[in-house]
């Protein structure tokens, strides 16, 4: 809010810059401690799958609201095309939980004046929630690395924004955990677009 609120002609950039770095620590800690929480119970079998019905869209929108603030300190537009409603039936803390790291991701990749892209579809069966960027991508070589636990990794974002590792691998098992499957495309320099789906709730 200060950051926001307080023009750094009138702060000064030095203290604008350290309310900058204090903002992004404190996102970045938080993430990394949920993260590890939550991947520390999934490894001694202490987090179980809670099926429920919700509202897909409703979350997707909830986890772009805590973004917004990071999104227009690196002016990077959200833009969502979803149905005004999507029941399905999952592990709903499971699913934002991965609706948060891609999103994170994507804004940590984004370079600035840049826009994320996250839609939700379906086809009958199930449903498929895609985060676009325009950001640095990913080169093959990394790619083949990703999603697999001996060789997965962690770079830095465009802001030298640093992550844990645990995030790609935890939304991977988390989607896995509610019957879907978790995949990604991307170009050095043109971008990536990672994707995810689960069955849709028939009612």
């Amino acid at each position: 809010m200060l950051i926001l609120n307080l023009p750094n002609t009138m702060i000064g950039d030095e203290m604008f810059e350290l309310l900058t770095l204090a903002n992004q620590t404190t996102e970045d800690v938080f993430a990394l401690l949920d993260n590890l929480l939550k991947w520390t119970k999934n490894q001694i079998g202490k987090l179980n799958v809670v099926y429920q019905d919700f509202n897909l869209t409703e979350v997707v929108e909830g986890v772009i609201e805590i973004f917004a603030m990071v999104a227009e300190l690196k002016n990077i537009k959200i833009e969502i095309d979803t149905p005004e409603h999507l029941d399905v039936r999952a592990d709903i803390d499971m699913i934002k939980t991965v609706i948060r790291n891609l999103i994170s991701n994507a804004l940590k990749f984004s370079n600035e004046n840049t826009t994320v892209y996250i839609t939700v579809q379906t086809d009958g069966e199930a449903v498929t929630v895609n985060v676009k960027d325009s950001g640095c991508g990913i080169d093959l070589e990394d790619q083949k690395k990703l999603l697999h636990t001996d060789t997965h990794f962690s770079t830095f974002g465009t802001n030298n924004e640093e992550g844990s590792g645990l995030g790609l691998l935890l939304c991977q098992d988390f989607i896995e955990k509610n019957n879907g499957k978790l995949w990604f495309t991307s170009a050095k320099g043109e971008g990536s677009t990672f994707s995810f789906s689960i069955p849709l709730n028939k009612k």
